[in-house]
C-alpha cells in the first residue's frame, strides 16, 4: 500500500519499539551477539540484519537459536533463552545489556503525535521488558495499547495490529517499523506500513527490503515522522 499523504491520514499509529522508538544494536542485537559468542558462533550485526530482512525474525531468542542450529549447533531454546536473558537482563555481577538502550524519537514529539492521534505498541518483546522500557523514559502514559509476544501470534501475522487497532477503537492505522515482519503485519491487518531504518542496518538494503515488504513510506529514522504528519 502507498500512502497519499493528503487522503490517508490516521486514526491511530502504531508504533514497533525496537530499534524504532530505541536503538537496540547494544541491547537486544548485542545480546544475539553474546548468546552466540557463549555458544561457540560468531554472529555480526550484518547477520543480524540479513535475518531480520528475510522476515518471520521477530522472536530474538528464536533467531540466535536459528543462528546456532543452521552453524550445526544444538542447543535448547530454553537453553538459549535463559542465557540470552542473562546478558539482556543482567546478573547481580553484571549489569544488563537493556541499560545501553537510548530512544531514537524526542518525547516532546511522541507528545505531540499523543494529541492528534491515538497511539499503540506493537512488539515482540515479552510484556514486561516492553513496560519496563516505557516505564524507564516515561512515556507509557502515551500509548493506549500495548500489544506484546505474550498475547499472541507475532508479526507478520496481522494479529498484533489487529489487536492494537481494537483496543485503539480505530478503524484506520499507520503501522511504524523497522521490519519487512512489521510492514506485512501492517497491510495484512488492513493498516499502512511506515518503515524506518534500524540504526545498524545498512541503509540502501533496509530501504529495499521493506518497500518489497509493502512499505508505503521509508524514513532513515523515526524522527522524520512528524515532518510528514505536520
Amino acid at each position: 500500500m502507498r500512502l497519499d499523504m493528503t487522503h490517508s491520514l490516521p486514526a491511530a499509529i502504531i508504533f514497533d519499539i525496537d530499534d524504532t522508538l530505541v536503538d537496540t544494536t547494544l541491547s537486544y542485537r548485542g545480546a544475539i551477539i553474546a548468546t552466540a559468542a557463549h555458544f561457540g558462533l560468531r554472529v555480526t550485526l550484518d547477520d543480524i540484519a540479513r535475518i531480520k530482512a528475510a522476515g518471520d525474525a521477530n522472536n530474538d531468542w528464536v533467531v540466535t537459536q536459528t543462528f546456532l542450529s543452521r552453524a550445526g549447533i544444538r542447543v535448547s531454546l530454553d537453553d538459549v533463552t535463559a542465557r540470552f536473558e542473562e546478558f539482556y537482563q543482567g546478573t547481580p555481577e553484571r549489569p544488563g545489556l537493556r541499560m545501553q538502550e537510548a530512544l531514537l524519537i524526542d518525547p516532546d514529539d511522541l507528545s505531540w503525535f499523543a494529541q492528534r492521534y491515538r497511539l499503540g505498541i506493537v512488539t515482540g518483546r515479552p510484556r514486561k521488558d516492553a513496560l519496563v522500557f516505557l516505564e524507564r523514559f516515561r512515556i507509557a502514559h502515551l500509548f493506549g495499547a500495548v500489544v506484546t509476544m505474550d498475547d499472541g501470534p507475532l508479526k507478520p501475522s496481522p494479529f498484533p495490529v489487529q489487536s492494537a487497532m481494537a483496543q485503539l477503537g480505530a478503524a484506520s492505522a499507520w503501522m511504524v517499523g523497522d521490519t519487512p515482519d512489521d510492514i506485512r503485519s501492517a497491510v495484512a491487518a488492513g493498516a499502512s506500513g511506515v518503515g524506518v531504518i534500524a540504526p545498524s542496518d545498512d541503509p540502501s538494503t533496509a530501504r529495499r527490503a521493506l518497500q518489497e515488504a509493502g512499505a508505503g513510506l521509508v524514513l532513515a529514522t523515526v524522527r522524520e515522522l512528524r515532518g510528514v504528519l505536520e
